[in-house]
């Protein structure tokens, strides 16, 4: 599968970036997951810089979700894939001002709120997450950048490691869908349920490392 050979190693840096990118996918996994298997007894709602957008289940508003999920499958490819380093670069930085950008947006303009997760009851202030994780993340994509402009292309086979890595965090999919379709909402069910989605979506880095085999010199 020439398309997913890696033409970069893996080093501390982009490891580090890449965690705090899935950390930010849990906004769009998490209510992507739960409007498509616990339909319309799921609402969630987002402000994206300024423009409130909503959905319960399945409505025509879940195709922000839709692209952003996209969008995140493409940045993780690029990391390591994109021949075209700019490509890998770009997205990167769009990725900060779509979610960094986006929360800080509101912050100035609304002042400190709470995110509230009801199914695990918690309620923790945004600001006190986003600056100083927005600071780490943009130092840790100049820092990347200056590294990746001066590594060398390398080519790394998408492996047998990651066939399985996907298919151990993406596998428990079915069950999900048992978990957050039966029982009652915020139940025990659910909050099982939500447990392991936040865990896949933390992990799916994984998948994306490149993993040189053990005959490659």
């Amino acid at each position: 599968m020439e398309n997913l050979t890696a033409y970069r190693r893996r080093d501390g840096i982009i490891t580090g970036l890449m965690f705090l990118m899935a950390f930010s996918f849990l906004i769009v996994w998490l209510p992507l997951l739960r409007a498509l298997l616990d339909g319309d007894t799921y609402q969630w709602g987002t402000t994206y810089f300024g423009t409130m957008i909503s959905g319960a289940g399945i409505t025509a508003s879940l195709m922000f979700l839709v692209v952003q999920l996209a969008f995140y499958a493409v940045l993780f490819w690029s990391i390591f894939r994109a021949k075209k380093r700019m490509v890998a670069y770009l997205l990167t930085i769009v990725w900060w001002i779509h979610f960094f950008g986006n929360l800080l947006f509101d912050i100035i303009v609304n002042g400190d709120t709470m995110f509230h997760g009801d199914t695990l009851n918690v309620h923790i202030s945004i600001s006190m997450i986003v600056v100083p994780l927005s600071i780490l993340a943009a130092i840790l994509i100049l820092l990347w950048i200056r590294r990746d402009l001066k590594s060398n292309d390398i080519e790394i086979q998408w492996s047998r490691k990651n066939k399985m890595l996907a298919l151990l965090i993406l596998g428990p999919l079915p069950l999900q869908a048992i978990l957050l379709r039966v029982g009652e909402p915020h139940a025990t069910t659910d909050e099982i349920g939500v447990l392991i989605t936040i865990l896949q979506c933390l992990l799916l880095p994984l998948i994306f490392f490149p993993y040189k085999s053990k005959t490659t010199i």
